[in-house]
């Protein structure tokens, strides 16, 4: 029984140790074959450094077959040679599995330089002695160009970036130095705004306030505290100087305009507006209060000086002009005495007419010169100063023209003043019109604007261009028409220019020197 026993374990070791045996081979079969597959150039080396072994991608790599390098020493396939003789004394002295990396440069069957990346691994057996040495090899010529290309564009690229940093620092001491600049300049301007002598008032495009100046706080009764960044609307609740601001320059603030405004009966501020822009964009709206009181009072002074002056003036005026009256009709005058009676009345008309001028001027100023506006027929009015002018352009033999222009042009105006603006114009025409030249007085009718326009043209020296933009002003002769020596006080124009403003009206002309001028007005129509 035992024997039977004894000899059936047998079998079985001898089963077994014949399948172990099995498998050892497929196992070395297998890592034979993925040995010799291997991606990566592999070599086998014994403990003298003699190449026992390599796989298809060695032979691939270093274009020596299997048969070729078998038996050789390593540093054959190798330029640094010395260095590979260092390794294998340092492998050598290992004392644990170690791997260790270098670059090398491989030298090819056909002599063909490589750079290479070579994993040196020691072999040891069972008892920890050196059996031989594991060499992988992988090509990194294509990693080496890469990275020496990407070394020359690093170089490159850190000139180019030393240069852009020279040139960044230039660009910042620059920016610094503009900076100072301009802080400088900031704090002038500061300084300039905080100390201005007229009010300043800054608003942004979606008019809300950003700069306000002490004097402007002064005027308005205001702390810069509490408006800055209120836009507008909240503002004009503020007081009631703020709400007359806006009032007299408009809440939209888009033109350019000047216009007074009378906070009191001794205080008034001149309100000026003006867009700043940049680049053709709106940036902020500018409001520049003057104080004009002192102008203003003045102002006043003066033209109840000359009103006084005036009126003192007209009642020995009246008393001389109809004394010379009288003195016109002696009849024991001889020629001389006549001429100088006549000669003595038509100087003194010229006074009164001096006078009657300055006294409107002064009514203008005080704003009480439009006083008894009635519903007239315009066309009338006109056809009564040019039927009073005839006489005088026929007299210069001057062509003397009126065209009116179909239906009623009924208008509300002072009947007296309109008279005076239609006769200044209408005289202006003639008496700067030489002998034989034209005169043509016009009334037409703008339904769609519901106004009328009245216009007179002349063929008269015309208006030099230099002095145009005067024409309006106070005591204002054309050099040209000075020259002539013409008689005029310089009024008629600036009186007029009033007249038609205050029924609502707008008055300009268009005039060339030596060939002639058109002046235009228009009325708003009450029907």
């Amino acid at each position: 029984m035992f024997s039977f026993l004894f000899h059936k374990k047998v079998a079985e070791l001898k089963k077994e140790m014949r399948e172990t045996k099995e498998d050892l081979l497929n196992v070395s079969s297998y890592l034979d074959d993925l040995f010799s597959f291997l991606p990566i150039a592999v070599c086998d080396l014994n403990p003298s450094w003699v190449i026992s072994n390599t796989n298809k991608s060695f032979e691939k790599l270093t274009g020596y077959t299997q048969v070729e390098i078998v038996g050789e020493r390593l540093e054959k396939i190798f330029l640094e040679k010395e260095k590979i003789k260092g390794i294998q004394t340092e492998l050598l002295n290992l004392k644990e599995i170690e791997i260790k990396n270098v670059e090398l440069t491989l030298i090819t069957r056909e002599e063909k330089e490589v750079a290479v990346n070579v994993s040196f691994a020691v072999r040891r057996d069972a008892r920890g002695n050196i059996v031989g040495f594991f060499v992988g090899i992988t090509d990194i010529s294509k990693l080496k160009k890469i990275q020496d290309e990407t070394e020359q564009k690093i170089v490159q690229r850190t000139k180019e970036l030393e240069k852009s940093r020279k040139a960044l620092l230039n660009i910042l001491e620059d920016t610094e130095e503009a900076r100072r600049r301009a802080e400088e300049e900031r704090k002038k301007t500061e300084v300039i705004i905080k100390n201005f002598v007229d009010g300043m008032l800054a608003f942004n495009k979606t008019k809300k306030l950003i700069l306000i100046n002490p004097k402007a706080e002064e005027f308005l009764k205001t702390k810069a505290a509490e408006v800055l960044g209120k836009d507008i609307r909240v503002l004009k609740k503020k007081n009631r100087r703020w709400a007359q601001l806006f009032k007299t320059a408009g809440e939209g603030m888009k033109e350019v305009f000047r216009k007074e405004m009378a906070i009191s009966k001794s205080f008034f501020l001149e309100i000026t507006t003006t867009i700043v822009e940049s680049q053709g964009k709106e940036n902020l709206i500018l409001v520049i209060l003057h104080d004009i009181s002192r102008e203003k009072l003045i102002e006043q002074m003066k033209s109840q000086f000359v009103s006084v002056a005036a009126h003192q003036l007209r009642t020995p005026l009246s008393i001389i002009k109809w004394s010379l009256s009288l003195l016109k009709e002696e009849k024991e005058f001889n020629r001389e005495e006549k001429d100088l009676v006549l000669k003595a009345y038509q100087t003194n008309e010229r006074m009164i007419n001096l006078v009657n001028d300055l006294l409107n001027v002064a009514r203008i100023e005080e704003g009480r010169f439009v006083y008894e506006p009635k519903i007239v027929e315009f066309s009338e009015i006109v056809e009564s100063v040019y039927n009073s002018l005839k006489e005088y352009a026929r007299q210069k033999k001057i062509e003397f023209k009126l065209e009116i222009s179909e239906g009623k042009k009924i208008v509300k105006v002072d009947v007296e003043k309109i008279s005076l603006a239609v006769k200044n114009l209408i005289e202006n025409a003639l008496k700067y019109t030489p002998e034989k030249g034209k005169v043509e007085v016009s009334v037409k009718e703008r339904k769609r604007r519901h106004e009328l326009v009245f216009s007179v043209r002349d063929t008269g020296v015309g208006i030099p261009k230099d002095q145009q933009e005067r024409i309006f002003t106070k005591f204002f002769r054309g050099a040209n028409v000075v020259r002539m020596q013409t008689e005029g006080t310089g009024l008629g124009l600036f009186i007029t220019k009033n007249i038609i403003e205050a029924h609502g009206g707008k008055i300009w002309f268009k005039s060339q020197e030596n060939k002639g001028t058109i002046f235009y007005f228009t009325l708003p129509l009450s029907f």
